[in-house]
């Protein structure tokens, strides 16, 4: 598999899509801890979107890891 710039860019704008989901969902959720281990949920795909979007501004090259299928 060819990891390149806009992969990791489109990995990360569905991890935010995800993030967004989970936390529309906390809102409905009756159960304080319920809502909170979702609201923590949301905070850990943000961080991993943010990594990603980190990893494909720093890259040099448009493509820049290539892995065995």
């Amino acid at each position: 598999m060819t990891v390149t710039k806009d992969t990791l860019l489109r990995k990360a704008d569905v991890l935010l899509g995800e993030a967004r989901r989970a936390r529309k969902l906390s809102a409905g959720l009756g159960v304080e801890a319920d809502r909170l281990q979702m609201i923590r949920h949301a905070e850990d795909l943000e961080a991993q979107a943010a990594r990603l979007e980190k990893d494909a501004v720093s890259a040099k090259n448009g493509v820049f890891v290539v892995r065995p299928e």
